[in-house]
């Protein structure tokens, strides 16, 4: 109840399995924290080309827009937008080895109107009375 974990367990590079299989998992903690564990890393990251297989580590905020494909009427092409990213030093994703994200302090932590008004975070808090939350 307090934590979601994906877990990607043998998963080979198209082409390269010869080199091996990647065990790797992510775990969302209700407390804001994120962790990936690495399991298995059977060839540094820095070694895989990024023409064949994008290699992404790290978080970022994203949306995903569906547009008509001009070849094919009926499907719809998928585009993602991201922003805000956070990458990781690829160099030190190795096997048995983890990265944790803890969250930063917000706003929202708040819990009443005199804690939300006298809050020192390094940006301005308000307090919404219509909602009774810190924003």
């Amino acid at each position: 109840g307090t934590v979601f974990v994906v877990q990607w367990d043998k998963v080979y590079l198209q082409g390269k399995e010869d080199m091996g299989s990647f065990t790797f998992q992510a775990a969302l903690h209700s407390s804001g924290r994120i962790v990936f564990g690495y399991k298995e890393i059977p060839v540094p990251v820095l070694q895989i080309s990024a023409s064949q297989h994008p290699v992404k580590a790290g978080l970022s905020d994203a949306f995903m827009v569906l547009n008509p494909s001009p070849d094919v009427p009926e499907s719809r092409r998928r585009t993602i937008y991201e922003y805000h990213r956070v990458e990781l030093d690829t160099s030190r994703i190795a096997s048995l080895s983890a990265v944790e994200f803890t969250p930063l302090p917000t706003c929202l932590q708040h819990q009443s109107c005199e804690m939300c008004v006298s809050s020192e975070l390094t940006f301005n808090c308000s307090w919404c009375h219509v909602l009774q939350r810190c924003l």
